[in-house]
């Protein structure tokens, strides 16, 4: 188990999830960045000195420089995000100002490759938990972001392998 701060989690895990789908060729050729970050202040105390100090929204963008979309149908890049946000980010429909859907431009550079830009909007807590030693001076006491924990499996359980016939 490791922690890490998860401001930007949502970018980092799609990018990762996108680079497996397109493989390491196309992958080299994409970039990933957080842009317009929008914080809007909903403090909310959850106990046990945890507190949500506000969210953070933002645009992810992906950008492909020369997409082989003759190789690797864009449709199906397009069918991957989509499915990935709607098993992974399961609260987009229920957060108050619902967050749009994603936007796409493709243009073509040759009649082998496009360049591909794709925005997805995001939105993340911001939590905090109190530290006397804490950088964030917050209601008259003082705060550090808030970790969160990372399991990793150690051990393998209920694994099922299917075999093709011969």
């Amino acid at each position: 188990m490791s922690e890490q701060y998860q401001a930007g989690y949502k970018l980092r895990d799609l990018k990762a999830f996108i680079e497996a789908r397109v493989g390491k060729k196309v992958a080299m050729r994409m970039s990933a960045e957080m842009q317009d970050i929008e914080l809007k202040l909903t403090p909310k105390f959850m106990g046990n000195g945890s507190s949500q100090l506000m969210l953070q929204r933002y645009k992810a963008e992906f950008y492909f420089d020369r997409f082989p979309y003759q190789e690797q149908s864009p449709a199906v890049l397009f069918a991957n995000i989509g499915a990935w946000l709607m098993d992974n980010d399961e609260e987009r429909e229920q957060q108050l100002s619902e967050l749009s859907d994603p936007d796409i431009e493709v243009v073509i550079e040759d009649a082998s490759s496009a360049e591909l830009i794709i925005e997805v909007m995001f939105e993340e807590p911001v939590k905090v938990i109190e530290d006397p030693q804490g950088p964030i001076y917050w209601g008259g006491k003082q705060y550090r972001l808030e970790d969160y924990d990372i399991w990793t499996a150690t051990k393998l359980r209920d694994v099922v392998i299917n075999h093709a016939p011969d």
